[in-house]
């Protein structure tokens, strides 16, 4: 089972597990239902709702002794939201950096930051965003293009079986990526 920190309301998951890193294990979760200030790359701002069963709002923190391919993590991260939602029957894209896509419309997004204190690495907090039951009415208030499952599928979501079938597809493959980065079709 997946150690998981669940909080109802936060600024940010990944500021929380940046903060709290040194309290917090490797691959120990940071979820919340709602995030008053989640963001993306640029710090470009993450539209949280809990309506409808809510959505993926979750930073996993991650302390690997090997960091040679961590450049490559984000891409990694991407593959795995990716082959969750391939579960529920859609057929995602990454699109470069960060952003997983359905029909050119974003569902999901990652952000993957590393911590250092002083020049010591400490870990690395890999923050996933990804609509599960955001409705249309919903994904008009946002300034791109956007989806969830249940818009694409009509099926609303459990996030907690998302959660969990995503964070097994993540460990999957982490070994091999650690050891040979996002080489070969298998990791991404």
């Amino acid at each position: 089972m997946h150690k998981i920190i669940h909080l109802d309301e936060i600024d940010s998951t990944s500021v929380y597990a940046r903060k709290n890193l040194q309290n917090l294990n490797d691959f120990e979760v940071v979820s919340a239902d709602i995030q008053t200030l989640g963001h993306g790359q640029f710090e470009r701002k993450w539209y949280s709702s809990n309506k409808n069963g809510g959505n993926i709002y979750i930073s996993i923190v991650l302390k690997p002794k090997n960091i040679e391919h961590l450049n490559e993590l984000t891409r990694y991260a991407s593959f795995k939201v990716a082959q969750t939602l391939e579960q529920y029957g859609l057929k995602p894209v990454f699109k470069y950096p960060n952003d997983v896509l359905i029909e050119g419309k974003k569902i999901s997004g990652i952000l993957a930051e590393s911590v250092f204190l002083g020049n010591e690495f400490k870990g690395v907090v890999v923050g996933i965003g990804t609509n599960l039951n955001l409705d249309i009415k919903e994904a008009k208030n946002i300034d791109i293009p956007a989806t969830s499952v249940f818009i694409e599928t009509g099926k609303n979501i459990n996030k907690d079986e998302f959660l969990n079938k995503l964070l097994d597809n993540f460990k999957n493959d982490w070994e091999d990526f650690l050891a040979y980065g996002n080489k070969g079709e298998m990791i991404c």
